[in-house]
C-alpha cells in the first residue's frame, strides 16, 4: 500500500508539472510531393500549391521535454504526360506527426530538437489516380509512416508564444509508383496558446 501511494504521489507531482497549449503551425514545403521525373515513356511533372497548415496540441512534460501531435493539411497533385492523353492526378495529404521535443535554453527564447513519426493519409482521391492499374503512377499506398526530425525556437510574448523550426519527415513507401518523393523537408512556423 505505501508503494501504491508513493507512486500515486508521484505521478501526481509529473501531471502537475504539465501545461498544455494548442496552437496553429503552417509552413511552406522545399519540395513537392512527387519528382518531377519520367518512367516508362511517362513523365511526372509536381504542380501541387506548396503549403502545410493544420492544428497543433502540446503538452509540456517535467526535464525539458514536450509532446507535440499535429493535424496537418497538404495539397497533393501531379500530372501524368504520355503520348496519350495527360492525366491529372490530386489528392489531400493529412499528416499527422508525434513528437517528443526537448527544449533548453532562456525562458523567453527556448530552441528546440524533435523527433517522432508521422502517420499520413490520401484521401479525396481524383478518378485519375484510381484509374491507373499497373506500371508508373500506380497508386501504391494511401497510407504511409515516416520518420520526423527537427529543430526550432519558441519565443514567448504575453499570452501566446509564437514558434519557427525546419521539419524534415522520411516516408517509408511511396504513395505512387516510380514518382514518390519520400524525403519531405519544410519550414514551419506556429502560434500557441
Amino acid at each position: 500500500m505505501r508503494n501504491f501511494l508513493s507512486i500515486l504521489l508521484i505521478s501526481a507531482g509529473a501531471l502537475s508539472a504539465q501545461s498544455l497549449s494548442v496552437g496553429v503551425i503552417g509552413g511552406a514545403p522545399f519540395s513537392d510531393v512527387v519528382n518531377n521525373s519520367t518512367a516508362s515513356g511517362l513523365q511526372a511533372i509536381a504542380k501541387s500549391t506548396n503549403f502545410t497548415i493544420g492544428p497543433s496540441l502540446q503538452v509540456g512534460l517535467p526535464a525539458h521535454l514536450r509532446i507535440e501531435v499535429d493535424a496537418l493539411y497538404r495539397p497533393y497533385s501531379f500530372n501524368l504526360v504520355s503520348k496519350g492523353p495527360n492525366v491529372d492526378v490530386s489528392a489531400n495529404q493529412f499528416r499527422f506527426p508525434v513528437l517528443l521535443q526537448y527544449r533548453f535554453g532562456t525562458p523567453l527564447v527556448r530552441p528546440f530538437l524533435e523527433a517522432g513519426l508521422s502517420f499520413d493519409h490520401l484521401s479525396g482521391l481524383s478518378t485519375a489516380a484510381k484509374s491507373i492499374t499497373s506500371g508508373p503512377g500506380k497508386l501504391l499506398h494511401q497510407s504511409d509512416a515516416g520518420l520526423v526530425l527537427g529543430a526550432g525556437a519558441d519565443v514567448r510574448i504575453p499570452f501566446f508564444r509564437v514558434s519557427g523550426e525546419l521539419r524534415f519527415t522520411r516516408q517509408a513507401v511511396s504513395n505512387f509508383d516510380s514518382f514518390s518523393n519520400l524525403n519531405q523537408a519544410e519550414i514551419l512556423f506556429g502560434i500557441h496558446f
